[in-house]
């Protein structure tokens, strides 16, 4: 894009100059060419009328046309009136098609002059044709190429005759041009300055022209701006106190009551313009009633200096910590200063904590009391039951293991969350990790009934990511479709060429998720049956683990579920992680 002034100008005047010059050349070379053609027309036909008086004497004969041709410096045709021909100057008359309808010859035969241009079909090249009426009728054509070739001599005349005045032409308006230039550059860059608040900007005007008008209304405006500025800047050193990049909202009342001052956090909170919140009273401010009663109740003979609460904020949702300080207004009197803390984040991660420690007792607790009963059941005298001890131990060992599962996934669940997590990028083949993971489930598959099957595609799949931790999803993943597809169903694993990189699909035929449960199952210890997830040995922490390590490796998570009919779960990941 040309941003500047002078450039468009510049560029302007030309494309008009070269717009008039070429329109004018061409209506010159117009004017040159027709009356190149019309002498050349009137010549070869006064040649011609020479031609007929010296035929009608002499009378027709192949010697004396080409006599004729060689003395008028064209060629010569003798042609009769039903368009025979007769004799010519260049080839054997009798060889020579009938002529008849020429469109010159037609003109000729009715009594008129006739004229026409067109390549020759017996010459092949492009031929002027003159002829006249008489009895026989004569012709005399010339080629074209060397009247182009006087008139291209003529145009590249005209060019350099005319090329210094475009040039000087163009030297005068770009010198016209600079100077306006540099005066509206001058003003741009007062303005910039002026907008930037430094009104020790300068600017002279010049002369008596309407550009001179304008610096001077500038000038004027940079005395009235400065004028102003100084009176606001006296305002605000009242304020100059309150930093308003505090990733707290805080407003200040005086000791009638009424906003004074608030900055940018409280201005988001409230949603109101600080001109609007200025003067506003507490209840005017606040929905909830209890700030507005703390703000009243330390402006009263409140001997407590500081006051604070948790209240729940509407719009925009959030969890903010109210704190009250006295603080005396412009007047000396009791003010109060109010401070919005948001305490959003802290607050949830206190309630996923608290989640995290209950959700993992429930966890705990359930094998755990099926160990100890087991385990004292042996004790009152089951081990002599050869039926009942074997029974009891396998209580013990399946519940160990599901213990051992549940605390191997909240470490796994903790070491990826934990920030910092490594990311180990080297470059792969993508279809490498499908194969170690459906080589690793092969067997367990085959155990439980289940077709595990795999798709790749026949070129390799370039993939900058941690291997190691797409083993993980890909493990997570096929266990889960193992774990909830019926003997006879099947699990399908897939990777594919993505959009900007590489997506893998599990996909199996199992009992699948209801609709509702779906935007939950990412979360920790969350399971759609309960009883069933354990029965399948499950811990709830599997998708919770391949969503944190998709969003570790930046990619996208992806469940689509029909009840009764499958799970697909894809992974889109980019080519290269950064």
């Amino acid at each position: 894009m040309i941003q500047s002034l002078f450039t468009r100008l510049v560029l302007l005047t030309t494309a008009v100059l070269l717009i008039f010059a070429t329109g004018a050349g061409v209506m010159l070379d117009g004017f040159l060419s027709k009356l190149a053609y019309e002498q050349l027309i009137e010549e070869l036909e006064s040649k011609a009328k020479i031609a007929e008086e010296v035929i009608q004497r002499e009378g027709v004969s192949q010697s004396l046309v080409k006599r004729l041709a060689d003395a008028a410096g064209a060629r010569v045709t003798v042609v009769a009136k039903d368009g025979a021909v007769i004799a010519d100057s260049k080839y054997d008359a009798e060889k020579m098609e009938n002529h008849a309808g020429r469109p010159e010859l037609i003109l000729a035969a009715k009594g008129e002059g006739g004229y026409s241009e067109r390549v020759s079909p017996t010459l092949g090249e492009e031929m002027l044709y003159v002829a006249i009426p008489s009895d026989p009728m004569l012709r005399l054509s010339v080629g074209l190429d060397y009247v182009k070739d006087a008139l291209w001599q003529v145009r590249k005349r005209i060019f350099l005759a005319a090329l210094p005045a475009v040039l000087l032409s163009l030297a005068l308006a770009y010198a016209i041009f600079r100077s306006l230039s540099r005066r509206f550059d001058a003003m741009r860059q007062f303005t910039l300055r002026l907008s930037a608040k430094d009104y020790s900007a300068e600017l002279l005007p010049r002369g008596k022209d309407e550009m001179s008008d304008l610096e001077r209304g500038l000038v004027s405006l940079r005395d009235e701006l400065k004028g102003q500025m100084e009176t606001l800047d006296a305002e605000s050193r009242r304020l100059r106190w309150l930093v308003d990049g505090l990733p707290d909202g805080v407003l200040v009342f005086d000791a009638d009551g009424r906003c004074k001052v608030s900055n940018n956090y409280a201005v988001e909170l409230l949603r109101l313009s600080p001109e609007e919140m200025q003067g506003l009273t507490a209840p005017q401010l606040f929905r909830n009633p209890e700030i507005a009663a703390g703000v009243e109740e330390q402006l009263g003979e409140n001997d407590d200096d500081h006051e604070s609460f948790r209240v729940n904020w509407p719009e925009p949702a959030r969890e903010i910590e109210v704190h009250f300080r006295p603080v005396p207004d412009e007047e000396g009197k009791r003010g109060v200063l109010v401070v919005l803390r948001d305490i959003t984040k802290e607050a949830h991660l206190e309630r996923v904590r608290s989640d995290f420690i209950s959700n993992m007792a429930h966890e705990v607790r359930t094998p755990l009391t099926a160990i100890r009963g087991a385990a004292e059941t042996l004790l009152d005298n089951a081990m002599s039951d050869t039926k009942m001890a074997p029974r009891f131990l396998d209580t013990i060992r399946r519940h160990t293991i599901r213990l051992e599962n549940i605390l191997s996934d909240i470490s796994e669940l903790s070491r990826i969350e934990g920030r910092g997590t490594p990311v180990s990028v080297i470059s792969f083949d993508a279809r490498a990790p499908v194969e170690e993971v459906a080589a690793l489930f092969r067997a367990d598959a085959q155990n439980r009934g289940i077709a595990l099957t795999v798709d790749l595609p026949d070129r390799a799949l370039t993939l900058v990511s941690d291997e190691e931790k797409i083993d993980s999803i890909l493990i997570n993943l096929v266990q889960n479709a193992l774990r909830y597809t019926p003997e006879g169903g099947s699990v399908k694993m897939a990777v594919e060429e993505g959009a900007g990189g590489v997506k893998y699909t599990v996909s199996d035929t199992g009992i699948g998720i209801p609709e509702g449960a779906l935007p939950r199952v990412t979360e920790r210890f969350y399971r759609v049956d309960p009883g069933r997830s354990r029965a399948q040995g499950g811990t709830g922490l599997g998708l919770a683990i391949v969503n944190h390590l998709v969003t570790v490796l930046d990619g996208r998570l992806s469940i689509k579920s029909r009840e009764g009919e499958g799970t697909t779960v894809s992974v889109e990941l980019p080519s290269e992680v950064v």
